[in-house]
């Protein structure tokens, strides 16, 4: 199974939950529980998005936009 199937799997278990009946403490363990897991993901994505481009820092580093490159198109001539 990759890795984003686990992601939706888990997002569709955190959106099931509240629906399935369990008891209030049943759900706290499991919504933390899941939380633990999306956590987990989140670090194991970063690290392979890191490993991959060569630092996350350096790949949004490559090519800054700032708001001096945004430059509005306005035209002067008369419609």
């Amino acid at each position: 199974m990759t890795l984003d199937a686990v992601i939706m799997l888990v997002g569709a278990f955190v959106a099931l939950l509240p629906f399935l009946g369990l008891p209030n403490s049943w759900d706290t363990a499991l919504f933390f529980g899941a939380g633990v897991v999306v956590i987990g993901l989140g670090i194991i994505v970063r690290r392979r998005l890191g490993a991959s481009t060569g630092g996350i820092d350096q790949a949004a580093s490559e090519s800054p936009i700032s708001m001096s490159d945004i430059r509005p198109t306005v035209s002067h001539e008369p419609r």
